[in-house]
């Protein structure tokens, strides 16, 4: 019964791979049995021999794209030959994950199921579509589409329902301790992972500071040496981190006895799916160390598991079970939140704190430990077959508990040393340009190193093409990342820097650049049909960016406000307006 019932979801950041985890363990409590994969490594011919039930959990990224382990599954779902009844056989829910703040709210999701229904899926239950800003927050939406998904379900399986939940659900990638000895220790485990989805070894050439020293931010020009380089402006490169030894010795001694196996082989039934697989000659030192994400924030499905592995036999051990079980459930949410995402509270750190009564069999591992995702940065030098460059920013703060936070892969790229190895992938990006419009680049922070390595293309080519670069930061003295970039005067290439913190600064802000230069944007956008690049976190600045260009089309056109927000869609539509926030 287990491929009856497949869980397909889309992720670019983990939280819709979470739901659809956390999911499978839903059903299992209620003994139904099912798949649950990515949907570009699920067998596609499995929908038609396998596959009754189809639950479809996606996230929409950039401006209404799918995630990338989720584009080769649509391409060929959009195949013109497929027949309307191509899956007839299959029942079919989804739950997408957005904001409504963006234009194209749940775009992925939308057109999933739109396409999913056209051929021929009938509807299991009903489909939602959840808004992280709503009140209710995404966990609201999930707990009524879950209900129904369930109930559902069980009509289809009468003889099912719900288990003793104290029983411990048979570990799916089970781990365990190899008889024989491992042949080979002093391998490259770099090397062993180069070839497979595209990964490739590179070097480091340059790792240094370009923020001064005593800005609160350490951002980073990261440059790595490499063979058969090929990119464009506006691709990313993928970088694959590791854990501290620090840290991966630290969470063996709180399993005493994943310390005494910690060096020996290990066989694992079945490995799930990540990017680039796993390093040769296995060890559970090795696993920890290169694959498992042991300094994220833990997530409701790794309480889930957690849990069922606390000795309850004496009054604390009861109270921590009872503790960590409720963070695994829905019943009070807001206590995961306190507990785990607003101190910022790392897995070792949780462990750390239940350690006295928790004792976890390696078997279940690879269940119950999320994996290191690569992290993805847009590159900043102009195409180059040899070397590709990165303007990183660290990540460190302080929580409200007065812990300090690293990034698991900022800390980790900030210790780096030229020559020192790393793992890298590069992906293509939708961005195109050609040297004929102009281009208007909008670029807080970090957001400048795509638009970098477009300047940098265009002007090494000599190109007359007018270029525009709004750029943000605080201090003219301290973080103007731009002020080293280009040496010389290019008649073509306009700057307009924003420092917000400076008193004497023109413009505040990139959006305040924007507007003070109204006639000119309004003229680039309207008579010369310009592009438009923005770049940059997540949040306020992509929204205020946006209400700004209709604000300029409105006092340069004099169009209404619908009239201005239907033309600045239209820019997106036509591929004019290119928005990368993360």
């Amino acid at each position: 019964m287990s491929d009856e019932i497949t869980i397909l979801y889309g992720s670019e950041t983990g939280n819709a791979e979470e739901y659809a985890k956390y999911l499978k363990q839903r059903l299992r409590s209620y003994n139904l049995k099912s798949v649950c994969s990515s949907m570009d490594d699920y067998p596609l011919k499995n929908l038609i021999t396998h596959t009754k039930y189809l639950i479809i959990v996606c996230s929409t990224t950039g401006q209404g794209e799918l995630p990338r382990n989720a584009k080769r599954f649509m391409k060929f779902m959009l195949k013109k030959k497929l027949p309307s009844d191509f899956l007839q056989h299959i029942d079919l829910t989804s739950f997408g994950l957005g904001d409504s703040s963006y234009t194209k709210y749940n775009y992925a999701i939308k057109k999933i199921h739109a396409r999913l229904a056209q051929l021929g899926c009938q509807e299991l239950s009903p489909r939602c579509e959840a808004d992280e800003i709503s009140p209710e927050g995404i966990d609201g939406y999930y707990i009524e589409w879950e209900t129904a998904l369930i109930a559902a379900l069980l009509e289809k399986f009468p003889n099912f329902g719900k288990r003793n939940e104290e029983t411990v659900p048979m570990p799916e990638y089970r781990v365990s301790v190899a008889k024989q000895e491992i042949q080979q220790l002093d391998n490259n485990f770099l090397l062993s992972r180069v070839g497979t989805d595209g990964l490739k070894l590179g070097q480091v050439v340059e790792n240094k500071r370009i923020t001064a020293p005593d800005h609160f931010q350490d951002v980073r020009n990261f440059v790595i040496s490499s063979n058969a380089l090929e990119y464009l402006p506006g691709d990313t490169v993928s970088l694959f981190p590791s854990n501290f030894d620090e840290d991966v010795e630290l969470l063996l001694q709180l399993q005493p006895l994943w310390l005494k196996i910690a060096d020996k082989p290990l066989n694992v039934k079945k490995f799930p799916p990540l990017e680039g697989g796993f390093v040769e000659n296995l060890t559970l030192r090795k696993l920890i160390k290169y694959h498992l994400d042991i300094i994220s924030i833990p997530r409701r499905s790794f309480f889930a598991l957690l849990w069922h592995f606390v000795d309850a036999s004496t009054p604390d051990g009861e109270r921590e079970q009872e503790k960590l079980r409720d963070f695994g459930g829905f019943e009070e949410p807001e206590d995961l939140y306190d507990y785990a995402n607003r101190p910022r509270r790392l897995i070792l750190e949780t462990l750390l704190e239940f350690q006295n009564n928790l004792t976890i069999p390696v078997s279940y591992i690879l269940d119950l430990f999320p994996l290191i995702k690569p992290r993805m940065f847009l590159i900043a030098l102009r195409p180059s077959s040899t070397e590709v460059e990165l303007v990183v920013g660290i990540v460190e703060y302080r929580t409200i508990i007065r812990k300090i936070r690293k990034g698991l892969c900022t800390r980790w790229l900030k210790n780096l040393q030229p020559g020192d190895q790393v793992l890298y992938s590069v992906q293509k990006s939708s961005f195109e340009y050609d040297n004929k419009q102009p281009i208007i680049m909008v670029a807080p922070g970090t957001g400048v190193a795509p638009m970098k390595s477009l300047i940098d293309d265009v002007l090494g080519q000599q190109s007359e093409q007018e270029l525009y670069l709004f750029f943000g930061c605080r201090y003219k003295e301290k973080d103007n990342l731009v002020a080293s970039f280009w040496l010389g005067e290019y008649p073509n290439l306009h700057i307009f820097n924003c420092f917000s913190r400076d008193a004497d600064s023109q413009y505040k802000y990139v959006q305040d650049g924007l507007f003070l230069q109204y006639e000119l944007i309004g003229r680039l956008l309207m008579e010369q049909n310009a592009k438009v690049f923005v770049c940059g976190s997540s949040g306020k600045m992509p929204r205020e960016v946006k209400i700004t260009f209709v604000e300029i089309i409105i006092k340069y056109a004099g169009m209404s406000k619908e009239e201005a927000q239907s033309y600045v869609l239209s820019l997106e539509d036509n591929g004019r307006y290119k928005e990368d926030a993360w």
